[in-house]
C-alpha cells in the first residue's frame, strides 16, 4: 500500500518520465515505441516465415511439429499488438491491450503444453497427441477469459508509450499482478525446475540402456529426436520472461523507471517468435532446408505434384486427361 501511494505521488509530481508517456514529447517514449515496432514486425516476417516452411516441407505431419506450428502462429498473432505502435483513441487502446494480453497467454500456453509433451515422452515414451483437439481448446479459449478480465473494471489503457493494464489505481496495479506478473512467476519457476529435471531424467535414460536392441534403439533415437527438436523453445521463452519481470521488480522498488531496462525489455518481449524462428532453422534437420535454393526447388515441385493431382482427379471421374483433350480439340481446329 504505501509503494503504491508512493508511486501516484511521483507520477502527480511528473518525477517518473514513464508515466508521461505518451502524453508529453519525450525521446526516450518515442524510442520505445519506435524498437517495440520494429522487432515486432521482425518477428511477424519470420514467425510468418516458420509456418510457411512446416507447410511447404509437410513437418506438420508430426505432432512435435504441429506444435511449434501452433507455437508459431501463436507468435505471430503477439507481434500484431506491437506493430501498432501509440494508439491514442480510447477504443483502439483498449483493444491493442486485449490482443496484447490474450496472445501472450496463447504463448505461454502452447509453451507448457510443448514441456508436458516432453516429459511425457521422457516418462512414459508416448506423447499427447490424442489429446490435440483439448489443447486447442484451452490454448485458444482460456487465455480469452484472462484477458477479459479486465474490461470488468475498464482496466486497459495507456500504461506508458504503449497500451496495456493501466497502473493510475490500486486495483489496476493488483490486476497486473493477478492476470500477468504473479502467474508468470510461477510459471517460469515451474518450467525451470521441469527442464532441470528432463535434462538430468534424459541423461540418466542413456546410460541405461545396455544390450543393443533395433527396435528398442530405434524407439529411443525418435523420442530422443522430439525432446532435443522441442527443448530449447520453453528455455527461450524462459529468457524473454525473465527481462520484463527484473524491469516490474526495479519499478517497484526505485522512485524512478530505468530507461535502459524497459528498453531492453521493449526489444525482448516482441521476439519469441523471431528467435523460435532462428533455431527452428539452425536445426540439424533444417539447415540445408532454409536455404533459398532449397525453398525454391520445393514450391516448384509441388507446384508440379499439384497440377498432376488434378489430372489424376480428372482422369478417375471423366475418364481422360483435360490435357490431352484440349490438345485434340487444337488439332480439330487447325484441321
Amino acid at each position: 500500500k504505501q509503494w503504491y501511494q508512493r508511486r501516484v505521488r511521483e507520477q502527480k509530481m511528473g518525477q517518473d518520465w514513464l508515466a508521461k508517456c505518451p502524453n508529453e514529447d519525450d525521446s526516450r517514449c518515442n524510442t520505445l515505441t519506435i524498437i517495440r515496432v520494429l522487432f515486432g514486425s521482425f518477428s511477424f516476417v519470420l514467425s510468418l516465415f516458420m509456418i510457411f516452411v512446416i507447410w511447404l516441407f509437410k513437418k506438420y505431419m508430426f505432432f512435435s511439429q504441429r506444435l511449434l506450428l501452433y507455437l508459431s502462429l501463436a507468435a505471430l498473432c503477439d507481434s500484431i499488438p506491437y506493430m501498432m505502435g501509440t494508439i491514442d483513441n480510447s477504443f483502439g487502446c483498449k483493444f491493442q491491450g486485449f490482443l496484447m494480453t490474450y496472445f501472450d497467454w496463447t504463448c505461454v500456453a502452447w509453451i507448457c503444453v510443448i514441456t508436458a509433451n516432453m516429459y511425457r515422452l521422457v516418462k512414459e515414451e508416448i506423447s499427447f497427441e490424442s489429446s490435440e483437439s483439448l489443447f486447442h481448446l484451452a490454448c485458444w479459449f482460456l487465455p480469452g477469459i484472462i484477458a477479459g478480465v479486465p474490461f470488468i473494471w475498464d482496466a486497459y489503457g495507456h500504461s506508458g508509450p504503449w497500451c496495456w493494464i493501466k497502473g493510475d489505481h490500486k486495483m489496476e496495479q493488483v490486476l497486473r499482478f493477478l492476470v500477468w506478473y504473479g502467474p508468470m512467476i510461477a510459471i517460469v519457476i515451474t518450467l525451470t525446475c521441469f527442464l532441470i529435471y528432463l535434462r538430468i531424467h534424459t541423461k540418466r535414460q542413456n546410460r541405461s540402456y545396455a544390450a543393443y536392441n533395433p527396435e528398442e534403439e530405434d524407439a529411443k533415437t525418435r523420442k530422443w529426436r522430439d525432446v532435443r527438436v522441442l527443448f530449447m523453445y520453453p528455455l527461450v521463452f524462459i529468457l524473454i520472461t525473465i527481462c520484463p519481470l527484473i524491469t516490474r521488480i526495479q519499478m517497484a522498488l526505485n522512485e524512478q523507471t530505468s530507461f535502459p531496462l524497459v528498453l531492453l525489455t521493449s526489444i525482448t518481449a516482441p521476439l519469441l517468435g523471431a528467435i523460435n524462428t532462428v533455431l527452428y532453422s539452425c536445426g540439424s534437420d533444417m539447415r540445408q532446408q532454409v536455404r533459398p535454393s532449397f525453398i525454391w526447388a520445393e514450391i516448384k515441385h509441388r507446384k508440379r505434384q499439384t497440377v498432376a493431382e488434378s489430372y489424376n482427379f480428372a482422369d478417375e471421374n471423366t475418364g481422360s486427361n483435360p490435357y490431352l483433350m484440349i490438345q485434340e480439340e487444337d488439332d480439330e481446329d487447325d484441321i
